[in-house]
């Protein structure tokens, strides 16, 4: 909930955040006051490359595909085009 909370005011998509707490990452799926997290505590929010690389790669890989459908959906209506001939 707090990477969401954060993506909206930093731009980081939540799976590109990476919250650090005394020198340690803090699991995304752990609540806050189970990890050792006071009220008032201070944390630190790093971007985290490898997962922003995945996330790169992930979408050239989409456009990719994307690309690829449109090419086979051109070339099935030209051959029905002239199939009809």
């Amino acid at each position: 909930e707090l990477k969401k909370l954060l993506a909206s005011h930093t731009g980081l998509h939540p799976d590109d955040q990476k919250l650090i707490f005394k020198d340690k990452e803090r699991d995304s799926k752990a609540f806050l006051d189970m990890t050792g997290v006071k009220d008032k505590a201070k944390m630190v929010l790093v971007e985290d490359p490898q997962s922003l690389e995945r996330r790169y790669l992930e979408m050239r890989k989409n456009a990719k595909m994307e690309k690829a459908a449109k090419a086979i959906a051109e070339i099935s209506l030209e051959v029905d085009k002239l199939a009809g001939q």
